[in-house]
């Protein structure tokens, strides 16, 4: 049985569902850290948790850049990490079937980010008490849940002893009960919520224009990305050849960005007003091979 784990393990993580990989490694992460916090003296414990968490000082944290990322993959308790999965599954896999697994991981780690930031900016104002450390997916979970909310308000989810209820209400649910309730207690990880909702809030906003404001974010990661990789000295030879038939040249063009970003505005519009049913099987198939690119 142990294989079959491993397998499916590997299977998702040289696939391109983004999602089940962010679940997995939060989830892996947090046992690992737990079972190490079992037999590590109270100093070490804390020692782990300080190289991974994100610091509520920027003097320290230019010192620990890279907790700015893994400070989201690291959970303080089960309760804690139950929850942000169970959001970031149901709303990602409404995002990932409908807007592709890219966006999803790029509106997690981009509105966790966002969250992490805004967290680091509020420790330089006197008098707002923060905890020593922030942990927690939350910024880039809310991210998600907001965008999807803005980007399909209307599209509904039976909740038990509820019936259908459309996501739009169920995110403001979720936001209220996380996050402005008890904004009080812990209110760095508040402010980490919120900076992460206004990233997913606003990255949905204007992906409904056909904005895509993470191309010049991507763009700037993969220059400094490039800087380290190895460049390759083999040279490649395009063969642009097309078939001939009865003298005639003969090509297939495939559909272009606008071409597919057009049509699967128009599906989302008709799944909108008439629900997932109401799609035809070349639709169905359409946004299936859309949402694996």
């Amino acid at each position: 049985m142990a294989n079959f784990i491993v397998e499916d393990i590997k299977r998702v993580f040289s696939g391109g569902n983004h999602l089940s990989k962010l679940i997995l490694i939060n989830v892996g992460v947090f046992l690992v850290l737990n079972v190490l916090s079992a037999f590590l003296t109270v100093e070490l414990d804390n020692k782990l948790l300080s190289f991974v968490a994100l610091p509520s000082s920027i003097s320290r944290w230019l010192f620990k850049f890279w907790t700015l990322i893994t400070y989201m993959f690291v959970h303080g308790g089960f309760r804690h990490i139950l929850f942000n999965m169970l959001l970031l599954y149901w709303f990602g896999r409404i995002m990932a079937d409908l807007y592709t697994h890219n966006r999803v991981l790029q509106t997690f780690i981009y509105g966790g980010i966002v969250g992490g930031v805004l967290f680091l900016m509020m420790s330089i104002i006197p008098g707002i008490p923060l905890k020593p450390y922030l942990v927690g997916a939350s910024g880039g979970v809310l991210a998600v849940m907001i965008a999807t909310a803005t980007l399909l308000p209307d599209y509904s989810l039976n909740l038990i002893l509820v019936g259908p209820v459309k996501i739009k209400y169920i995110a403001l649910v979720c936001f209220i009960l996380s996050t402005v309730l008890d904004l009080n207690e812990n209110i760095g990880g508040k402010i980490a919520h919120i900076g992460g909702a206004a990233y997913g809030l606003y990255y949905g906003m204007q992906l409904k224009k056909g904005i895509e404001i993470t191309d010049t974010l991507n763009a700037f990661f993969n220059s400094i990305l490039n800087l380290f990789r190895k460049k390759s000295t083999m040279r490649v030879v395009h063969n642009n050849q097309k078939r001939r038939s009865s003298g005639v040249m003969t090509s297939s063009a495939p559909m272009s960005e606008s071409e597919k970003q057009r049509k699967t505005d128009e599906i989302l519009d008709k799944i909108s007003s008439s629900g997932y049913e109401s799609l035809t099987k070349e639709e169905k198939d359409f946004l299936f091979k859309v949402s694996k690119n």
